[in-house]
């Protein structure tokens, strides 16, 4: 089972979109290991920094940016997930969002930025951008070698 990490902003976020957030971890939680942040009221503030980056960013497969409101804390995971990990990231924004063009702009190989309007789209998305960085799981039913191994 992949491991998923969604970053988002809590800080200035209004409880809509913490809400979103919420709906969308349980909805891949079936398919995904979603990691889960310590948040605005659990642990210290360095606590906070050696969960979301020590661990939920460092050992995720893919990491999931929600990036419509501004959070330095989502900006300070993106770049590690990319710049110091390398890990496959998708960046999303609603379309009604202003996001920031540095986060659109974003060049690295394994960065995409899409803009969405339902949290089926993100889902979708999800879907799509880890379809372009790891090959399917081959179920037992259908493998008969030791090929099949991931």
């Amino acid at each position: 089972m992949r491991r998923i990490y969604i970053g988002c902003s809590l800080t200035h976020s209004p409880q809509e979109f913490k809400d979103l957030v919420l709906n969308l971890k349980e909805k891949l939680k079936g398919e995904y290991e979603v990691f889960e942040f310590l948040g605005l009221e659990k642990g210290t503030a360095t606590d906070v920094y050696h969960e979301d980056v020590g661990r939920c960013v460092a050992r995720c497969d893919l990491f999931v940016a929600i990036c419509d409101h501004s959070s330095l804390g989502l900006g300070y995971e993106m770049a590690t997930a990319l710049e110091k990990y390398s890990k496959p990231t998708l960046g999303l924004g609603h379309e009604d969002s202003n996001i920031s063009r540095l986060v659109i702009g974003i060049d690295h190989p394994m960065y995409e930025f899409r803009r969405y309007k339902t949290l089926d789209e993100i889902i979708l998305f999800i879907k799509e951008k880890e379809l372009k960085h790891f090959k399917p799981v081959a179920s037992a039913e259908i493998c008969e070698t030791d090929v099949c191994a991931v």
